[in-house]
């Protein structure tokens, strides 16, 4: 699953049909890493919000002094 074919087409479907979007840009990939940027680069014009795996993860744990989010830590680390 390429990021400027399959990625980038169904981002701007879903926004067309008024989706936030939120493109982890460490998650997708193309076989010319060019490609990757500029589609990234694209969606990031046409609003979606480009985060990281480990943005994510941290947004998800809400806090970071609890039980769960020490769990997390080794994920990330």
């Amino acid at each position: 699953m390429e990021t400027h074919e399959c990625v980038l087409q169904t981002c701007l479907d879903l926004m067309k049909s008024d989706f936030q979007v939120h493109l982890v840009a460490d998650a997708v990939a193309s076989r010319v890493n060019e490609n990757r940027d500029i589609a990234n680069d694209l969606l990031k014009q046409a609003g979606a919000v480009i985060s990281s795996t480990e943005i994510v993860i941290f947004q998800w744990a809400l806090r970071a002094n609890t039980d769960d989010f020490r769990k997390i830590l080794p994920i990330v680390n």
